[in-house]
């Protein structure tokens, strides 16, 4: 870690979450990541990946912004419009590369950050001030539990 002021446990879950969602869908068919889930209105694997890789462009446009902008006021994301009307424009397999092109140069920035870095604020629509930090631990609960979504997805 560049800096050393980002907890380990931040940084190397955000690291694990894009190892795991690559091995959760390593070799699976097609037709496994088009699979319904049972749950009303659940996602399919791929639709999953969709949203992990929209919402990692989001992230990192955020933790970017915040870095060089003194408070800035945040854009909202609406993961339900964003899903249903881009999914459809990739295979699983350009979500995943998607995600993957995105969050590693998102680690890279975070493995580089200051104490007065990760003290800056962003001013999010719904939340209020909110500082990288805590942006940074949402991210990474974030991969956590759209990773278990994505599991009962595929079956």
């Amino acid at each position: 870690m560049g800096a050393g002021v980002v907890s380990d446990d931040v940084l190397d879950r955000l690291r694990e979450g894009l190892e795991a969602l690559a091995a959760a869908v390593a070799g699976l068919p097609a037709e496994r990541l088009e699979r319904r889930p049972e749950e009303p209105g659940g996602w399919t694997a791929r639709q999953v990946l969709a949203h992990l890789a929209d919402f990692e462009l989001m992230a990192a446009v955020r933790v970017r912004t915040v870095l060089s902008v003194d408070r800035p006021a945040l854009a909202s994301y609406g993961q339900e419009e964003f899903t249903d009307r881009f999914t459809w424009l990739e295979t699983a397999e350009e979500a995943l590369e998607r995600f993957t092109v995105n969050r590693k140069a998102t680690l890279r920035v975070v493995a580089a950050l200051t104490p007065a870095d990760l003290e800056r604020v962003g001013v999010h629509p719904e939340r209020g001030e909110e500082p990288l930090r805590r942006t940074l631990e949402m991210l990474a609960r974030h991969d956590r539990a759209h990773l278990e979504q994505l599991v009962r997805a595929r079956g």
